[in-house]
C-alpha cells in the first residue's frame, strides 16, 4: 500500500470519527490564566517552571504545616472550583502534584465528600487519578487540599475532569457522518483498489 493511499485512509478515518476528544470541565486547569476560575487559600498561583508540570502556570502551597489543613472543605490550604456537570454522569479526575522536600500530604473532595487523603513522596511531579466519580447535580464542587511540614514545598498543576467512558447517564445519540465524509471514504477505497490493480 503506497504512502499516499495510507494518508488518504487516515484522513478519512479522522473525518468520520468526529471530535472524540473529551472536553475538560476544569476552567484554567494549568493556571496559565492566573487565578481565573479558582477559589483558594494559602496557595500562590502563577508562573514558575520549577514547580509546574506543564510550564508556566502552577499553584504552590504557601502556608500549611498542620494536618488540620486537609480535613475540612473551604478551610485550610485548598484549591476549589465548581464544575458544570450533568447529574448522574460519571467523571474521571486527574491532576499533578510535586513535593520538593519535607513530608507532604493531600486530600481530595468531590461534591463535598472526601475521596482520598494520602501522602505524596518528594521528587518529580506525580499524577493522581480517580474514576467513577458521579455527579449528584448539574454543579459539582472539586476541592483539593495540601499540607507540607516545611510549609511551602508542594505544588499542583494540570487538573482534568472529563466524562467517564462508562457513564451512568444514557449514551448520547451517535452523530451521522455528513455525505462529504462518505464521499471521501469512497474515494479512498477507490484509490486503494486502483493501486492494487496496478501492482498486478
Amino acid at each position: 500500500m503506497t504512502t499516499q493511499v495510507k494518508f488518504i485512509i487516515l484522513a478519512v478515518l479522522c473525518v468520520c470519527s468526529g471530535d472524540a476528544a473529551a472536553i475538560n470541565l476544569v476552567q484554567n486547569p494549568g493556571f496559565e490564566q492566573g487565578v481565573a476560575g479558582w477559589h483558594y487559600d494559602r496557595f500562590a498561583i502563577g508562573p514558575n517552571p520549577l514547580w509546574a508540570h506543564s510550564a508556566p502556570g502552577m499553584a504552590r502551597l504557601t502556608l500549611c504545616a498542620t494536618e488540620s489543613c486537609l480535613d475540612t472543605t473551604n478551610h485550610g490550604a485548598f484549591l476549589s472550583q465548581q464544575l458544570a456537570t450533568t447529574a448522574g454522569q460519571a467523571y474521571e479526575l486527574s491532576f499533578w502534584v510535586r513535593s520538593f522536600t519535607g513530608a507532604s500530604r493531600l486530600s481530595v473532595f468531590w461534591d463535598g465528600g472526601l475521596l482520598s487523603e494520602t501522602g505524596t513522596p518528594d521528587g518529580p511531579m506525580l499524577q493522581y487519578s480517580f474514576s467513577g466519580l458521579v455527579a449528584s447535580a448539574n454543579a459539582t464542587m472539586l476541592e483539593v487540599h495540601g499540607y507540607n511540614s516545611l510549609n511551602e514545598h508542594m505544588s499542583f498543576d494540570d487538573f482534568s475532569v472529563v466524562p467517564s467512558i462508562r457513564s451512568l447517564a444514557p449514551a448520547p445519540a451517535l452523530e451521522v457522518a455528513e455525505p462529504g465524509a462518505f464521499a471521501l471514504l469512497l474515494a479512498a477505497v477507490g484509490a486503494l483498489v486502483h493501486t492494487r490493480r496496478r501492482k498486478h
